[in-house]
């Protein structure tokens, strides 16, 4: 049995969702904080469970080949960037494992085949939407990121991970709240005003929607805030590779008194300048985003990723799809030139709405979509006799309902593309699907989120 506050010498084979990494003791798990795979360090242990402990790193006595010293000066107070300290090859080779691994230890695959993970060539600056909790108070604003495991925003003058656009409109967003003294939320008192920024911005025509997310009220001086926001975006040089330009097309009030932790945007929106929704280009197909709409974050693994999906679904233009969780119906339309007809299910109200306005922009007749739980909305269609030949599959992190990988396998589906943020849950809806018949094939890993634990996974699944 380990003893807390004795050192131990640890290899350390693995990392955990937060970055932390992983050794064995006597058999007993280990996690680390602060260390990468690969590291072999001598640990404090600090609190000793049933069947794990965790350790303080005490000293590195031989660093991990893949161990960098941080791009990022908050990268070890910043709950972000989780990967931070491991080299890009080293982050890529982690993840790879990892799919593989949860397929087999959860998912009951038995070697599987998973295929090269597809990295990005400059890994950073990626993300088109920025979501960023607004702490502090009104003479010293903190706009970042939470501190790992608590509400504490870490103030985050920079970030490798989020665009341009983002960064910028968050040093406005300071200079506006000291300028004009507005209030910052409290989640422990629920007073104050503002909660969190939201930055959205469209990477194919450089339109930039910016959301604040405040607890009620209004804010003051609102123009004054929207000139500084256009003159601030405005001076952002244009994007080297593709030449676009950035400017502001879309200022948001959303109004949100759910308690802290809930979810970063209320039901209600007011529009203060500019238009409702921002329009991006990919891939030759104009896509029309709301303020609360899901759109996946890194536009250029983005167009690997759909490339993926199209490629897995075997599509000749006689099938009928079910795009399950299409969000504002991105992979929906992207297929619909490859498919018969592309049926779209979401929960969220205004993703529908855009996915339909979606479609009748680009001229796209042969998509329909609608709103509702796709666990209840697809059986009922199934019992009232559609029928589709493929089901793509893009849940949350939690996976599917089992209702609903019932009802696809009810209607009758050939093959599954299940794209999924989540591998561990991904392996457990393999699992299930197995059960109900469909055999895995294979699967690609897509490094969407570098320098963080997270990774994208496209599966294929054949009945």
């Amino acid at each position: 049995m380990l003893t807390v506050g004795e050192k131990y010498k640890v290899e350390i084979v693995d990392m955990g969702q937060s970055g932390e990494g992983i050794g064995r003791v006597e058999g007993i798990a280990v996690f680390v904080n602060d260390a990468v795979i690969g590291d072999v360090c001598t640990v404090e242990i600090t609190k000793v469970k049933k069947n794990y402990a965790f350790g303080r790193l005490f000293e590195i006595d031989e660093p991990s080949e893949y161990r960098v010293v941080p791009e990022c000066e908050y990268s070890r107070e910043c709950g972000g960037c989780s990967l931070a300290a491991l080299d890009y090859d080293g982050q890529l080779e982690l993840k790879q494992r990892q799919v593989k691994s949860v397929l087999e230890r959860i998912g009951g695959v038995k070697d599987p085949e998973v295929l090269d993970i597809i990295g990005m060539e400059e890994p950073v600056y990626y993300r088109n939407n920025g979501q960023f909790p607004v702490g502090g108070n009104t003479e010293n604003p903190a706009i970042g990121f939470y501190k790992a495991k608590t509400h504490y925003v870490v103030d985050c003058q920079d970030c490798m991970l989020q665009s341009e656009p983002a960064v910028t409109v968050a040093q406005v967003i300071r200079d506006y709240i000291t300028q004009f003294g507005v209030s910052i939320y409290n989640g422990k008192t629920e007073k104050g005003t503002l909660r969190h920024l939201v930055v959205r911005n469209a990477e194919g025509t450089g339109e930039v929607m910016v959301v604040l997310v405040i607890n009620k009220g209004k804010l003051p001086e609102q123009e004054t805030l929207v000139e500084w926001l256009k003159e601030a975006i405005d001076e952002i040089e244009p994007d080297e590779e593709t030449g676009v330009k950035y400017k502001l097309r879309s200022f948001v009030l959303n109004i949100n008194q759910n308690k802290q932790g809930g979810a970063v945007m209320g039901d209600k929106n007011i529009f203060v300048y500019g238009q409702e929704r921002i329009t991006d280009n990919f891939e030759g197909i104009e896509y029309l985003i709301s303020p609360r709409s899901f759109y996946q974050v890194n536009t250029k693994q983005a167009k690997k990723l759909y490339a993926k999906v199209a490629e897995f679904a075997e599509l000749t233009g006689n099938e009928t799809v079910f795009d399950l969780y299409c969000g504002v119906g991105t992979i929906s339309l992207y297929l619909a030139s490859k498919a018969k007809r592309v049926i779209g299910i979401e929960v969220v109200k205004d993703a529908i709405l855009d996915a339909n306005r979606n479609a009748i922009k680009n001229g796209i007749v042969n998509a329909v979509f609608t709103c509702g739980k796709a666990e209840e909305v697809l059986p009922e269609m199934v019992l009232k006799g559609t029928r589709a030949h493929v089901a793509v599959l893009d849940p949350p992190r939690s996976g599917c309902d089992e209702r609903l990988l019932k009802a696809v396998a009810d209607a009758g589906v050939e093959r599954i593309v299940y794209v999924s943020c989540g591998p561990a849950t991904l392996a457990r809806d393999v699992k299930k699907l197995a059960e109900m018949g469909y055999e895995f094939v294979k699967a690609q890993p897509v490094d969407m989120f570098p320098h963080t634990a997270h990774c994208e996974v496209v599966t294929f699944l054949q009945k």
